[in-house]
């Protein structure tokens, strides 16, 4: 159970009585609630402004998907793989390692844009990770790509399997060491 700091703030009283609204009174609920807005802005919403980031409805999203060849969504993939995301982790945790590329796939992609669910298994330093999405093979090869190169990036083999509602990304024998040191000689090339 993480610990807690008690904070005095003031609130503007229309935002006070929305949470009233939405905890009906339950003095507990509103201590989970604010925790839960603070950190979705703390980890999300202070990002989406410089990195100019959207939250977009699902089925726009599978039109935009369905608009896209899988050779034209996975160029973009690569493209951002190489470029935004890497700008981004490197903003977001100051450092570019494996944790950090699969914690932006979880919480960002998964937890906080709901643009997929998130799964990982580790079997023997073999880790996989699953993005179900539903929204066809163009998504699978852009995730795939853009995961991929930031893998690539780290000198991290990545065996894809794309179809249209997941792409499953086996890394293959990664330790932690192994992350660590592939990390810094990542950032030593930059």
């Amino acid at each position: 159970m993480p610990r807690l700091t008690r904070r005095t703030f003031a609130i503007e009283r229309e935002l006070s009585e929305k949470i009233d609204d939405l905890v009906e009174g339950h003095p507990l609920e509103v201590n989970l609630l604010v925790n839960k807005a603070l950190r979705r802005y703390v980890e999300w919403g202070r990002f989406v402004d410089d990195f100019k980031l959207v939250t977009i409805d699902p089925l726009l999203l599978e039109l935009f998907w369905s608009h896209l060849t899988v050779d034209e969504a996975r160029e973009v993939g690569l493209k951002s793989g190489n470029n935004r995301v890497v700008e981004f982790i490197l903003y977001y945790f100051r450092k570019f390692d494996l944790d950090s590329v699969l914690k932006i796939f979880r919480v960002i992609g998964a937890e906080y844009s709901n643009v997929y669910v998130y799964s990982e298994s580790d079997d023997e330093g073999n880790r996989t990770i699953i993005l179900r999405h539903g929204m066809g093979l163009s998504a699978s090869a852009y995730y795939g790509a853009s995961f991929n190169a930031l893998c690539h990036r780290l000198g991290l083999k990545v065996d894809l399997e794309e179809s249209d509602d997941q792409v499953i990304c086996k890394i293959r024998r990664v330790s932690r060491e192994q992350s660590l040191v592939q990390s810094r000689s990542a950032q030593k090339a930059n």
